[in-house]
């Protein structure tokens, strides 16, 4: 009898032990396993990854559109002031020294501001040999909206960006090409395709084609 007992509890102890061990492992378990799950919706909880704003943004020559200032232009020998912009009631500037912007074939670069100083429009003429980098880097950093077939007698292309529109338009056989940079609703505003419209920029007439502005 003393033997059976003896025989017995050490199977109680085992089983004791063997429990306890289980116990552990189960324990390190269930905590590995909330870690993961903490883990699991801290990620999911996590805000989601915000899209560059600035990478779609129009700010030519780091004149954001809408919000650079005709009047805050500095250093004053950089830029001439040639009269007022008639059809949006502001400075029309025309930037100089392009050679400081590392743009190839840039020839030429004019703003036009409304009546409360904002640049409302900015051109940027080009030689004509540049217009397919110029055109390639539009394609990757805004939104193509149209553009007229390669063999059409005048070419023209618009984006959009976050802040308003841009244009690139030639000729055929010309031998410049111009991106007009719009800021968001002054084209509707202030410019008229029909013809009809007293207030066309001075930028749409050939003696003064708008000017691209920096890519």
């Amino acid at each position: 009898m003393a033997g059976n007992k003896k025989a017995v509890e050490s199977r109680l102890t085992t089983s004791l032990k063997t429990v306890k061990a289980l116990s552990r492992l189960n324990l390190q378990q269930a905590a590995l396993l909330c870690a993961t799950l903490l883990t699991s919706v801290s990620i999911h909880a996590a805000p989601p990854a915000q899209p560059d704003a600035a990478g779609n943004t129009a700010a030519p020559l780091g004149l954001e559109l809408g919000k650079a200032r005709c009047s805050r232009l500095a250093p004053p020998q950089n830029h001439a002031r040639t009269g007022k912009s008639e059809w949006a009631g502001g400075d029309a500037v025309e930037l100089r020294h392009l050679e400081r912007f590392h743009l190839q074939g840039l020839t030429r670069v004019i703003l036009n501001c409304d009546a409360q100083d904002t640049v409302a429009l900015i051109t940027m003429t080009f030689e004509r040999p540049a217009l397919d980098e110029v055109r390639k880097k539009l394609d990757e950093r805004y939104a193509s909206l149209r553009k007229t077939e390669g063999a059409a007698e005048n070419g023209y292309a618009e984006w959009s960006a976050a802040n308003g529109s841009l244009e690139l338009l030639y000729g055929r056989d010309s031998k410049h090409f111009t991106v007009a940079y719009w800021a968001r609703g002054a084209k509707a505003k202030y410019f008229s395709y029909s013809g009809t419209d007293n207030k066309k920029p001075a930028a749409a007439t050939p003696a003064s084609q708008p000017q691209p502005a920096p890519l």
